[in-house]
């Protein structure tokens, strides 16, 4: 799947940079959604994560569990959401690298696929903090 710059299609003007940025992909199977943002000193990606979660669509349905992935302290729950009734549930997750804070998001047709592309997804980060 390929991602779009989210940012870039808003605003033209104003795509996605190192200090802040949305990305997506979409099939008729899955939805990703990869946020990030410049946030100097936090070790607590709760921010971002609580901004991930559309409100109006997306409902914890799982505690949130807190993970150990490449050094990293990740934060991760399941999710259901209404934005698509073929793709009722997911997972939402968050971390800091540095001197930003990352959130992803993901709809899926089953309860369990989420957690599992999340975990792909982080084994594959590279917290490089060298700009």
């Amino acid at each position: 799947m390929s991602f779009f710059d989210v940012s870039a299609q808003q605003n033209p003007g104003s795509p996605s940079a190192y200090a802040r940025g949305i990305i997506a992909s979409y099939s008729a199977n899955l939805f990703i959604q990869v946020m990030w943002q410049v946030a100097p000193g936090t070790t607590d990606p709760q921010f971002l994560f609580d901004l991930i979660l559309d409100k109006s669509y997306d409902t914890r349905s799982g505690d949130m569990s807190t993970l150990q992935i490449q050094n990293m302290n990740v934060e991760y729950t399941a999710i259901t959401t209404t934005a698509s009734p073929l793709l009722p549930y997911g997972g939402a997750g968050a971390w800091t690298c540095g001197d930003r804070a990352f959130a992803w998001k993901a709809y899926t047709a089953d309860t369990t696929s989420a957690q599992a592309m999340f975990n792909d997804a982080l084994s594959r980060f590279v917290c490089n903090t060298n700009k």
